[in-house]
């Protein structure tokens, strides 16, 4: 399995945009296409998607569209085909600017993600995920959100709240039993205007 060419590598796009152009993987066997081959495609982080799988046309070409993810970050996508030389091959998309809403993951003792711009009165949902706890979301001072209330109290899975950021700045935050600001399970959202 190859990169076909063009294939739609290292692109970029605004948060939460499709890729202009779509990822395509070439796959042969001694120099001729192989068609109908199936591939899987991807993402991480999984804030983005990726079409789930394609199979091969009669040139051998199989192809993906990419969603971004809703923050600036640089995705990696995975195309895999069972028993193809080559497979997996990774391409990479780099989503910039602001977003309205970031959905953060909170799983094994870290955010995701942990550091990202948001938009001026954008929207920030911290989600507990399946098993994951005791964690709580606070603020580092002299900010006031977001916090998990009641501020200090612990969330395990299923568990998740919305705080909306209505003013520009850097807001800092820390889960106070796996964390402290700036360290361990910590983030930054950075908001924009």
């Amino acid at each position: 399995m190859a990169k076909a060419s063009p294939s739609g590598d290292a692109q970029s796009a605004v948060v939460a945009t499709v890729l202009p152009n779509q990822l395509r993987v070439s796959v042969t066997l001694n120099g001729a296409a192989v068609p109908a081959r199936t591939v899987t495609w991807q993402i991480q982080p999984t804030n983005g998607s990726v079409t789930a799988s394609s199979v091969t046309g009669t040139d051998g070409i199989a192809s993906a569209t990419v969603t971004l993810p809703q923050f600036a970050v640089t995705s990696t996508i995975t195309a895999t085909s069972s028993g193809v030389i080559n497979s997996p091959l990774s391409f990479s998309a780099i989503s910039t600017g602001a977003g309205l809403s970031v959905t953060v993951n909170v799983v094994n003792n870290q955010f995701q993600p942990a550091q990202f711009q948001l938009k001026q009165g954008g929207t920030v949902t911290f989600l507990w995920g399946t098993g994951s706890g005791p964690h709580t979301v606070t603020p580092v001072a002299p900010n006031a959100i977001p916090v998990s209330t009641p501020a200090g109290a612990t969330h395990s899975a299923p568990f998740s709240f919305e705080v909306t950021f209505p003013a520009q700045g850097v807001f800092k935050f820390f889960c106070e039993v796996h964390g402290a600001p700036d360290t361990g399970m910590s983030g930054t959202i950075t908001v924009v205007p």
